[in-house]
Order: C-alpha cells, then sequence, then structure tokens
C-alpha cells in the first residue's frame, strides 16, 4: 500500500511568505485532509488563515472530494474560524500526536487534546 503524499502550500502577499497549510488528499476516501496551518504572527486578524483554508476547500472541490477535514486543539480561537467557514465538529476531544521536527534535527513528540472538525461538499 502506498501512502498518501502530503503537499505543502504557501500563501504570498506582495512577495511576503505570509503562511503555510499541508493538505493530504485521499482519493480512495474522496477526502482532504487540513492540516498545520500556519499565518506569520505579524499578519494575523488580516483574513489570511480564513482565505487558505477556502483556497483549501476549493482544491479540494477541483479535486472532486466530498469533504475536507482537520484537527484542531480544544482551546485554539481558530475553531470559530472554521465554524464560520462550514465546519463542524464530529466526535467528543482525543488526543492527536504529531511530531514537531526542531531546526536542530530533533524531534519532539506532541499531545493535544483535540477535535476533529468536517466541512462536507456535496
Amino acid at each position: 500500500m502506498c501512502p498518501v503524499p502530503q503537499e505543502l502550500l504557501a500563501a504570498e502577499l506582495d512577495g511576503e511568505l505570509v503562511g503555510t497549510v499541508s493538505i493530504r488528499h485521499n482519493a480512495n476516501a474522496e477526502s482532504m485532509h487540513l492540516f498545520a496551518l500556519e499565518v506569520a504572527a505579524a499578519r494575523r486578524g488580516e483574513g489570511i488563515g480564513a482565505a487558505i483554508v477556502e483556497y483549501v476547500i476549493e482544491e479540494a472541490r477541483r479535486r472532486d472530494c466530498t469533504r475536507v477535514y482537520l484537527e484542531v486543539r480544544t482551546d485554539n480561537p481558530a475553531r470559530r474560524l472554521y465554524h464560520r467557514l462550514g465546519f463542524r465538529r464530529v466526535g467528543g476531544a482525543f488526543v492527536n500526536t504529531w511530531w514537531r521536527f526542531n531546526d536542530n534535527g530533533t524531534r519532539d513528540r506532541i499531545e493535544e487534546q483535540s477535535y476533529r472538525m468536517v466541512k462536507r461538499l456535496y
């Protein structure tokens, strides 16, 4: 079984990198996983995060996905943004485990209480 490849998308505004997001398209499941959304600290509150998420939703439609899903920390204020963009929480909180890769080549295992949110496209 081949792993589903992930892609890193970059958002640029007037030549400045203002945000990034990773996506993973699982054609067999007709879904797009949105993860690791980052907006430059100095540019937060300008609608960049919303624009990135909307772009991912449109990309999922272009790839004939029926849903986009993400995980978000239970205490992350971005939950409101995702809800405003049509994502809905499914299930209760769970421990989301991921790896943070450090500049010195090491990695840290991160465990966070999170919610899964899904936006149905069709």
